[in-house]
């Protein structure tokens, strides 16, 4: 599979306006890329640290108060998108030319 011609902060961006709730975890956020940009499956694990860093230094990302625990009852903190976030997202998709819609489809598991 390529690799999505996307950014973080749109990768990331796509996983919360999909989830019912607009929130997910680190985990869960992963769980969607690699769910639907099958590249993730097997690329080296530094993904995981940019998608980190962009969640704690972007301002399109922010904490919620809501904490669910996962495994060993370890409690995970929700992120959300920002109004600043969604903003952004709107433009950059909009901005995106179709040859990058076109590649973004096949990188995709189910477009």
């Amino acid at each position: 599979w390529p690799r999505p011609p996307l950014n973080y902060c749109i990768l990331i961006t796509l996983a919360l306006c999909n989830s019912a709730s607009g929130s997910l975890t680190v985990q869960q956020i992963y769980q969607f890329t690699r769910q639907h940009f099958p590249f993730f499956q097997t690329a080296p694990e530094g993904w995981k640290n940019t998608i980190r860093h962009n969640l704690c230094f972007s301002s399109c990302f922010e904490k919620t108060t809501g904490f669910v625990c996962g495994e060993g009852n370890r409690r995970s903190c929700l992120w959300k998108l920002t109004p600043e976030g969604r903003r952004k997202f709107q433009e950059e998709a909009q901005a995106l030319p179709k040859e990058a819609l076109d590649l973004v489809r096949q990188s995709m598991r189910k477009p």
